[in-house]
């Protein structure tokens, strides 16, 4: 159900204060989103690992929110099955904020939208511009990680995305499968 806190999502709402700048900021960060987009890129290298053993791959990660960046890199950084097979089939991933990823592609986009709640606030994912740069970074494949329902409820642009991605079968509902 839309904003409730489930094993797949769970907004928080956090004061940072990020050790290289003094001053402090606001941001969200979605841990289990953030586990989700991890065993998603572990999916992707493994299946590369076993398939495409001589394509590397590069894939990236964006997310509207600093603290959804920093949470998944560290999530990254500390996965040594992630690490392993991105060193072996010299992959790489990036992940980045979406004005971070302004003017660039990967093979492979995975984008983390974060917000989930009863409002159907998507925060500054409303503009339309900011979905833009998120859904058109890709060169061969979109995988999109967040609570339709607050995407759909919060934007006209994200609810016709959705539209168009239930209409061509391409939504995986993990709630009911994990």
């Amino acid at each position: 159900m839309k904003g409730e806190s489930n094993k797949y999502t769970q907004t928080v709402f956090s004061s940072n204060t990020n050790s290289l700048r003094q001053d402090s900021s606001t941001t969200y960060r979605n841990e289990a989103e953030a586990m989700r987009v991890v065993s998603l890129i572990k999916l992707i290298l493994s299946f590369d690992h076993k398939y495409n053993p001589d394509d590397a791959k590069k894939i990236g990660v964006v997310t509207p929110y600093n603290g959804q960046v920093h949470l998944i890199k560290s999530l990254l950084a500390n996965d040594a099955d992630i690490v392993s097979l991105a060193q072996s089939s010299s992959s790489t991933i990036e992940v980045n904020s979406v004005d971070g990823y302004q003017g660039r592609e990967r093979d492979v986009i995975i984008f983390s939208a974060v917000r989930s709640n009863h409002q159907g606030n998507v925060g500054f994912l409303k503009d339309w511009r900011r979905l833009n740069v998120a859904l058109t970074r890709a060169k061969s494949a979109l995988l999109v990680v967040g609570d339709k329902e607050t995407l759909a409820d919060g934007d006209k642009n994200w609810a016709a995305f959705l539209k168009w991605c239930e209409s061509s079968r391409c939504v995986v509902d993990d709630t009911e499968n994990p």
